[in-house]
């Protein structure tokens, strides 16, 4: 009796996402391919967008496709793939299938799509620099070798510090822009990445393992994260916090649970401190682009994360009608400790400005405040209300980010 591997595709569903049925998901992907070859061919107006009249600085290049890679890191170690639909789960296991097949194999798509997000971007940036040969090589053997590192941590467990490796990557990015280094110096960090890769591969449990549980504590998050997508509800998106064992709620107060909320969020540190680094990076090596809206962007994206408590009792009246304290209250007290958290991202873009030797005016720093602002102002929307247009809910969806694009346009005036 000859024994047959069995299939590791769930009746029923689409392969390849359904991007070879003809249907929608196959235009969606002509035209993205398409839309992303055309930038090929407008090299020249690119060019004027993003350098302006000055000189292609090759190392600041360098230094932003580094800091991307550590953003590629920072994300593939969040392990979104571990999950597994309960349904699916079940039929898979009396199936005979091996589930952790399953798991690689969305590891594996959801690693090439990163690396070829970070390709593009150092391809096209390299395409409108008119870099040479040797600069072509070592935004490859980066890119290659960054990749390889990044897949061999995320196929494993989690390993205790591990967050903060991506801060490291992209603090030698911050080293290289500053330095003035060239292809060879980056093909030598891309070496340093294989050796590591290599010597990380070695031991630990593959991720893929895990049990029943914590497949479907995966799917739930994902699921949540779909549904955020579909009824246009952002503070959906905003993670859970984590426990935090010796700070006491027995008597709750404003102030303790805003704290909570930020310290069961700690994780995200090193995701806003790499982010400082991609901005400070990406504004010496785009000179062209306007620093305010750099700026903004960049600091609510490191703040948002860090109001989801305010955004919990936000929108569940038990919870606030247990705390007892008035909307001013909350708006007041969680405004104050994200001001601190703004004031101390603040400093850290402050220092890599400072590092790199570039110094924005004084009016682009009021972008941290008004990032502050914005992201209270996405916690702390109503209700969503869905109308048969659609139109309400589409304006509440972009609370917050409404404040944003306004000031940054404002502050662009002013810088």
């Amino acid at each position: 009796m000859v024994s047959t591997k069995a299939p590791t595709h769930v009746p029923g569903r689409q392969r390849f996402g359904g991007l070879l049925n003809g249907d929608y998901q196959t235009f969606l992907a002509l035209f993205g391919f398409g839309v992303l070859f055309t930038a090929f061919e407008n090299l020249p107006k690119l060019r004027s967008l993003l350098f302006g009249q000055s000189v292609v600085d090759f190392s600041a290049v360098f230094g932003l496709l580094i800091v991307l890679c550590a953003i590629f890191w920072r994300a593939l170690l969040r392990r979104g793939f571990v999950w597994a639909e309960p349904a699916t789960l079940t039929w898979v296991d009396f199936a005979g299938i091996d589930r952790r097949r399953v798991v690689v194999k969305r590891m594996w798509t959801l690693w090439l799509g990163l690396v070829v997000v970070v390709g593009y971007t150092g391809a096209l940036v390299t395409a409108i620099g008119g870099g040479s040969r040797d600069v072509w090589i070592a935004m490859s053997a980066l890119t290659a070798f960054g990749a390889i590192l990044a897949a061999v941590t995320a196929r494993r467990t989690a390993i205790r510090g591990e967050t903060a490796a991506p801060v490291v990557l992209a603090m030698a990015g911050l080293a290289v822009a500053t330095a003035g280094l060239g292809p060879m110096a980056v093909e030598v960090l891309a070496g340093a990445l294989f050796v590591v890769a290599v010597a990380v591969a070695f031991g630990g449990e593959p991720v893929a393992g895990v049990g029943r549980q914590e497949l479907v504590d995966g799917w739930n998050a994902r699921l949540l994260r779909a549904m955020a997508a579909v009824f246009m509800d952002p503070m959906l998106l905003i993670p859970e916090s984590r426990p935090v064992p010796w700070l006491s709620l027995r008597r709750p107060t404003t102030l303790r649970l805003a704290w909570a909320g930020v310290l069961g969020r700690s994780r995200y540190a090193a995701a806003s401190a790499v982010i400082a680094c991609l901005v400070g990076v990406g504004h010496l090596a785009f000179p062209a682009v306007p620093v305010a809206p750099l700026f903004a962007l960049g600091a609510y994206a490191a703040l948002v994360p860090f109001v989801g408590g305010l955004g919990e009792l936000w929108r569940n009246p038990g919870r606030r009608r247990w705390l007892g304290a008035s909307d001013w209250e909350l708006r007041l007290v969680n405004g104050l400790v994200t001001a601190v958290l703004g004031l101390g991202w603040g400093v850290l873009l402050g220092l890599v400005t400072l590092t790199l030797g570039v110094t924005p005016g004084w009016p682009v720093w009021l972008a941290v405040p008004l990032a502050v602002a914005a992201a209270l102002r996405t916690a702390t929307r109503p209700p969503m209300d869905y109308d048969v247009s659609g139109g309400a809910a589409g304006v509440q969806a972009l609370r917050g980010v409404d404040v944003l694009v306004v000031g940054s346009v404002l502050l662009s005036t002013l810088a």
